[in-house]
């Protein structure tokens, strides 16, 4: 095999890393419902729709949007927004100066359309379902927020923040997961959460998915003396930086030792505590929860990419191994060990694993062009011509397919025999 086609091995390399980068980002569509009107919902401000203007950021990139004036009315108007400071484990708090033309009250709920940018490249989300009763004329209040970029460093305390509208899915579908627990779930949550003693805890015998994620909760009584939950600040961090970020359960044990000073064993252990109630957002989101720890196939996928693109081939050869342990139908897996394999010089262990690849459902053309690499390197130039007839099946435009062909079955002895003529006419008496 010439150089041509090790380059082409090396294309199809880029091809798989290309399409994992996909796998690798958990981001999803995830569609901006607009303010309800009418009703209750008549008093009801969202957050990120009563912005000023003139608080406005530029916008570059397709991960933001202009803000739009707020309309008229008897409306609450924010005017002002302030990081008064961030504590020791990133839980920032932002000032806003609000007022209101009409007489109120209103309520102002947070929601997950704001971006707010400070200097530096820090940018920061308000925690969502905060609520807050606005009945002055001018008021100013205290939102909670986190950080969507986990290394972009707190500005200093009262430090002016200027506001953009999102258009990030993952980031959107994260914050709306967290409305969701906390409103649309709460109904089922709270029949599990006993008072004793002045004090709210999760009180039942039964286990399912509801009763764990009360109990991840923190409760709390409104001022109406309606018992409420708030999902664990925390787990909505975490779940912001794997959109925004790739952030997995290493990322996330590296934080606990950081930020919460642990020793590497206790910060393992509150990873791997804190990785359900991620990938419970996550996947409420419908964005891909399966990259996050290493209970999942998509986590060592990731990982050997990682590992083969730092030029470690062994390290990537035993986390591919690993993801196709997790599950055996996953063709990219199958097709990344087979590269690394080709690329270490373990041909026969190569055309091994790609010939597992090729006999799975909706293997794509590269997975065939592979493995004909693998079995011309091998001197099965006749089995190679299959393969490169397969790859041409499926995608006649291939660029090289043909001309690798050519060269493997000069003769045309496997061309595809043509169909016997059917017989026609009558027979005669």
């Amino acid at each position: 095999m010439d150089s041509r086609h090790l380059r082409r091995v090396r294309r199809a390399t880029a091809t798989l890393l290309g399409a994992a980068s996909l796998i690798f980002s958990v981001g999803a569509g995830a569609a901006h419902a607009g303010d309800a009107t009418g009703g209750v919902n008549a008093f009801v401000d969202r957050f990120s729709a009563r912005i000023d203007p003139a608080l406005a950021a530029p916008v570059e990139g397709d991960a933001f949007r202009a803000l739009e004036a707020p309309g008229e009315g008897d409306r609450v108007t924010i005017d002002a927004l302030v990081l008064t400071g961030c504590d020791a484990e990133q839980l920032c708090k932002v000032r806003v100066g609000v007022k209101q033309a009409g007489k109120g009250p209103r309520l102002l709920l947070v929601d997950a359309g704001a971006v707010l940018r400070g200097p530096g490249g820090a940018d920061f989300v308000p925690v969502p379902n905060q609520r807050f009763i606005v009945d002055q004329s001018q008021m100013s209040l205290e939102v909670e927020a986190l950080p969507i970029w986990p290394k972009a460093p707190a500005p200093p305390q009262n430090t002016p923040l200027k506001a953009v509208g999102s258009n990030d899915p993952g980031l959107i579908a994260v914050l709306r997961s967290v409305q969701r627990i906390e409103a649309e779930d709460m109904g089922r949550l709270r029949r599990y959460v006993k008072e004793t003693g002045g004090a709210l805890a999760v009180e039942t015998f039964i286990d399912n998915e509801d009763v764990r994620a009360a109990r991840w909760m923190s409760w709390y009584k409104d001022a109406a003396g309606q018992v409420q939950g708030r999902y664990p600040r925390d787990a909505i961090r975490f779940a912001l930086f794997a959109v925004s970020s790739g952030y997995t359960i290493n990322d996330m044990a590296d934080w606990f030792r950081s930020f919460k000073q642990l020793d590497m064993n206790p910060a393992i252990a509150a990873a791997g505590e804190m990785t359900r109630k991620v990938e419970m957002l996550l996947e409420r989101g419908g964005l891909n929860y399966r990259v996050f720890s290493p209970n999942h196939a998509d986590y060592h996928l990731n990982r050997g990419i990682k590992t083969f693109r730092a030029g470690d081939l062994e390290g990537a050869e035993k986390a591919f191994k690993m993801a196709i342990e997790k599950q055996s139908g996953l063709v990219a897996a199958h097709l990344a060990l087979g590269i690394t394999l080709y690329r270490q010089g373990k041909y026969a262990d190569a055309e091994a694993a790609l010939q597992i690849a090729t006999g799975l459902p909706d293997a794509p053309p590269e997975v065939f062009y592979n493995r004909g690499a693998t079995l011309f390197r091998l001197d099965d130039k006749l089995g190679a011509a299959r393969m490169f007839r397969k790859v041409l099946e499926l995608n006649p435009r291939d660029p090289d397919a043909g001309d690798w062909l050519a060269k493997a079955d000069p003769e045309n002895k496997t061309a595809p025999k043509a169909a016997p003529p059917a017989k026609g006419g009558k027979k005669k008496k």
